[in-house]
């Protein structure tokens, strides 16, 4: 009887210390149960813009017939909250907006800005959701021995 005893005890300290560590590395499973899929990281991002490069490129060439070519800078995507605001003071509800950065006509000291209405039920933007502001198109010049940035024209 002390011996059945002795074993059982044996027996069920072994299997805590088992299910113990099976439980602290995991399963191959657990990424899928505890992973959020609706949530988009920024590769994925990147490869939805990447998709529509040609419309983003077209859409800037529109806004300035000057402007022939855009290098589109993948890494700058980000998502950014932003308060409207009408003279500094808030005004109106925050919103989401993807913006993307880059250059154009492989002018070194030029940028660009695209940014595109994000709705947080959706996934990714509407392509057709692009927006440009008065200065989304600029060139660094020297003036006056200083570098400053003006719009392109």
């Amino acid at each position: 009887m002390k011996q059945r005893k002795k074993i059982l005890v044996i027996s069920i300290g072994l299997i805590c210390i088992i299910g113990g560590i099976a439980m602290k590395l995991g399963t191959p499973f657990d990424h899928f149960l505890t992973h959020d899929y609706s949530q988009v990281n920024k590769n994925d991002q990147i490869a939805y813009l990447k998709k529509h490069e040609k419309e983003m490129t077209d859409y800037v060439k529109a806004q300035n017939s000057k402007v022939t070519s855009v290098q589109w800078d993948w890494e700058s995507v980000k998502v950014e909250t932003v308060q409207p605001n009408a003279g500094g003071i808030p005004t109106g509800d925050k919103y989401k907006e993807m913006i993307i950065k880059g250059g154009f006509n492989n002018i070194k000291e030029s940028s660009v800005t695209l940014n595109f209405d994000y709705d947080i039920d959706k996934v990714f933007p509407s392509i057709n959701d692009m927006m440009w502001s008065s200065d989304s198109l600029r060139v660094v010049k020297e003036i006056n021995d200083v570098k400053v940035g003006v719009n392109y024209e």
